[in-house]
């Protein structure tokens, strides 16, 4: 099942950077999207995984594996964040953990 959100929340979203299956506890890190992007550029992804929560839509999304994150990153995300037309409200695909 895919997910999605409106392209105005990659501005609102934060993410969260845990232990693979580890919720609960001290996270890693916590930012906003360039923050993050920069956090996992820096840092070894490997076991590790994100989580977003949008405080202003107030939903959560489903953990996925830093990797996956940072694909959707520069292949989605990055994307709208250069294009920064969030006058129009547009949904655009979220990863999903097939495995959750």
């Amino acid at each position: 099942m895919e997910n999605y959100i409106l392209n105005k929340e990659l501005k609102s979203l934060q993410f969260t950077v845990w232990n693979e299956g580890v919720r609960e506890g001290q996270a890693h890190f916590e930012g906003n999207l360039k923050e993050t992007l920069a956090y996992l550029q820096e840092n070894s992804n490997k076991g590790m995984e994100v989580s977003a929560f949008d405080p202003e839509y107030m939903h959560s999304l489903q953990p996925v594996p830093a990797m996956q994150w940072l694909i959707w990153y520069y292949r989605t995300a990055l994307t709208f964040l250069e294009e920064n037309d969030f006058e129009t409200a547009e949904l655009i695909p979220y990863p999903s953990n097939s495995s959750s």
